[in-house]
């Protein structure tokens, strides 16, 4: 019987692979890992959203790599493991590999003190140094919040000569320089400004010539110009409503906190170098991915299991050693996972802010890894905590429990009351806590409230439980007269960020405005101390009890004092 032609060899097959059953046959013979990763992008795998390019790595190369949803919806184009995304603080990595080389070429110390570079930082910048902002254990006030408190959204622009100004005039860090941990991108704008200053070059060229060049990295680059034609970039998108709106950012100037614009293709070839060392040389991987010890000895990060280096997160997930970040700006949102010990990278990186990605790259993790996983505690925490049952309570029962409680070493404040038989939180937003039983409530998916301690039959603490840490808030005195609103009433100037708050009365009580815009709403928690959209607004007074001006605490930005400004 003579043997078909390859011409009809290859039509039964192409044939065979186009119909259901070929096609049902072509899936199962993937590796069950490449079905199991794309499960987990299947909502997203559709031509009427964004979505995500992941890519896994493995000996050095890429294992897998696939688009799941669109990079720009009004031209129809597919995402594709080509496609560009900006991946925000994921950047700060490359970031500190500059600095560190710059180190190795004998140009710079990252135990000196950064004034030695910028001069015209605040003297307190003496007792900072460059390891210090590598790190984020400097203290130093993140810009993106100064801004924020100024009013200059991320609607509008911005570039270098603005960031250094308002680093420049913030007359008091956060904290001292090295006994705590708290993130700052005011840290790697300005390790960017020094690569500037002793390389000459402007970070995004200086990575250019010494990273991205030697590591065959040709569609990476630190984007200066917001209006820079960048091929095969994704436009990054935010949900409102039932449709999708543009979410893009035009600040220039990003290099250094963020800016980084790439690949998960060109990112497995960064990801390589840490094995390879065709950039930098062990000396400088292992001071990057090894955590940061604290004045204490305690290492710098959010224990039991995430770490910092310096630009790079170093930990464990589910008992195994990994490297990782987030990133995020504006609808854009990065993740990636590094196993060294497994010789495993992923990659999410994704143009819409609802993604998710680090969330995706886990489970990606697990696709690949599996049994060497251990198992997952914050997954079954999670689901325990959402399936306990609801127990009744009465106004009674919840009356002991409203208040208002502090935690001092994080600056922030909560807030419950009582409305019929429900106890709220108040932390920005008037949040319902559902009841456990035993003075325990669930608060959103996966976080419990317990009520804990007895002082004159009320409790003195409220602690807050995550999967993987416990946050513990002290009672403060609530104030036994009413509020006067016309106490606060009046314009506050804050020298620092050069704006100026107004306190306006609302509907009998007060709000915050600023540039004729309202700010938020202020919620009563104790004499002189108010709630504004999830900060804290703490009034001074001096000794004849006149309102003097007030301190905020808002996450990233603290201590910053506002001034009364005279009655006119």
């Amino acid at each position: 019987m003579p043997r078909p032609s390859p011409t009809l060899r290859a039509l039964v097959l192409l044939l065979a692979l186009t119909s259901p059953l070929g096609a049902q046959r072509a899936a199962t013979d993937r590796p069950t890992e490449e079905l199991r990763t794309d499960s987990v992008f299947r909502a997203l795998d559709r031509s009427d959203g964004p979505g995500c390019a992941v890519g896994v790595f493995r000996n050095g190369a890429v294992r897998y790599a696939r688009g799941y949803g669109m990079a720009n919806l009004e031209l129809g184009v597919a995402i594709t493991p080509h496609t560009v995304f900006d991946v925000g603080s994921v950047s700060k990595q490359f970031t500190a590999m500059s600095i560190l080389l710059l180190q190795k070429d004998g140009k710079l110390n990252i135990d000196e003190s950064v004034r030695k570079y910028v001069p015209e930082l605040p003297a307190y910048a003496d007792r900072i140094t460059l390891r210090q902002l590598l790190s984020h254990t400097s203290g130093i006030r993140d810009h993106f919040g100064l801004l924020e408190v100024a009013g200059r959204d991320f609607d509008g622009t911005a570039d270098t000569v603005d960031y250094l100004r308002y680093i420049t005039r913030s007359a008091a860090p956060n904290f001292e320089p090295g006994p705590r941990y708290l993130y700052s991108n005011s840290g790697f704008v300005l390790l960017a400004q020094i690569v500037y200053r002793v390389s000459g070059m402007p970070l995004s060229r200086f990575a250019a010539a010494r990273i991205f060049t030697p590591l065959g990295m040709r569609d990476t680059r630190f984007q200066d110009d917001h209006t820079l034609i960048i091929p095969n970039r994704s436009t990054a998108y935010m949900p409102r409503g039932d449709h999708w709106a543009i979410r893009m950012s035009e600040f220039d100037d990003m290099a250094g906190a963020g800016g980084l614009h790439t690949t998960v293709e060109d990112f497995q070839k960064w990801l390589r170098n840490y094995d390879s060392l065709t950039v930098g040389d062990r000396n400088i991987v292992a001071a990057m991915t090894t955590p940061t010890k604290l004045k204490n000895d305690s290492l710098a990060g959010t224990p039991p299991e995430s770490w910092y280096g310096l630009g790079i997160g170093t930990g464990t997930f589910r008992g195994l050693p990994v490297n990782s970040h987030t990133g995020v700006w504006g609808g854009y949102r990065a993740a990636f996972l590094r196993f060294p010990a497994n010789d495993l990278g992923i990659a999410t990186f994704c143009n819409f802010t609802t993604a998710g990605p680090d969330t995706l790259a886990q489970k990606v993790a697990a696709a690949w890894l599996g049994s060497a996983l251990s198992p997952d505690v914050v997954g079954a925490w999670r689901d325990s905590v959402q399936h306990l049952p609801r127990a009744s309570v009465t106004a009674g029962d919840l009356a002991a429990l409203a208040g208002a409680w502090r935690n001092d070493v994080l600056g922030e404040v909560r807030r419950t009351d009582v409305g019929g038989d429900t106890l709220y939180m108040l932390t920005g937003r008037r949040m319902p806590l559902v009841p456990l039983g035993n003075r325990r409530f669930r608060a959103g998916p996966a976080s419990l409230l317990s009520f804990e301690g007895d002082s004159a039959g009320a409790p003195n603490r409220l602690v807050v439980r995550s999967a993987t840490n416990a946050t513990t808030f002290m009672r403060v005195p609530v104030a036994t007269t009413t509020v006067k609103p016309a106490d606060y009433v009046g314009s506050y100037h804050s020298p620092e960020v050069d704006v100026t708050w107004q306190v306006r009365p609302d509907s009998g009580g007060l709000v915050a405005m600023r540039d004729g815009r309202r700010v938020g709403k202020l919620e009563p928690v104790s004499r002189d101390v108010f709630l504004e959209s999830g900060s804290t607004m703490e009034f001074t007074r001096d000794r004849a009890g006149r309102i003097t001006g007030f301190t905020l605490e808002a996450g990233r930005v603290r201590h910053l004092h506002f001034d009364r400004e005279p009655t006119r």
